[in-house]
């Protein structure tokens, strides 16, 4: 039910920036903004659940937890930098928000690094 209570503020979120922004008040950015911070924090909160399903999946098969701290790490960036692109789409820097997605899939790339050197090596070993 929490879900419920987060959309429905939300919403009414929502409806006070559109109402704000038909006055020419710069505070609906602000309460954009916050009204992001807001939902992303509740997801977080949520995200334990997940990195303990994770941890014992990988321990259950033996499966490096280091594999899962990085995508765990991946998935965080990813989230991250929509975040931010979609914080930069909103206050109208369409070329800050493109760099923003760029350097988040770069960054995501360095940090696979160690999955695709695993899967190279144990590809050579089995050829």
């Amino acid at each position: 039910m929490n879900i419920i209570k987060i959309i429905s503020g939300v919403i009414l979120g929502v409806l006070l920036i559109i109402k704000l922004r038909g006055e020419g008040s710069c505070v609906g950015t602000y309460l954009s903004i916050a009204l992001s911070l807001f939902v992303v924090f509740y997801c977080l909160d949520k995200m334990s659940y997940v990195i303990d399903f994770f941890r014992s999946v990988t321990s259950k098969i033996g499966i490096e937890s280091g594999y899962l701290e990085i995508l765990l790490k991946i998935v965080g960036i990813s989230y991250l930098c929509e975040f931010t692109s979609n914080i930069c789409k909103e206050t109208g820097c369409q070329a800050v928000a493109g760099q923003v997605e760029i350097s988040g899939k770069l960054t995501m790339m360095v940090i696979s690094m160690p999955i695709l050197v695993a899967i190279v090596d144990t590809i050579t070993e089995v050829l």
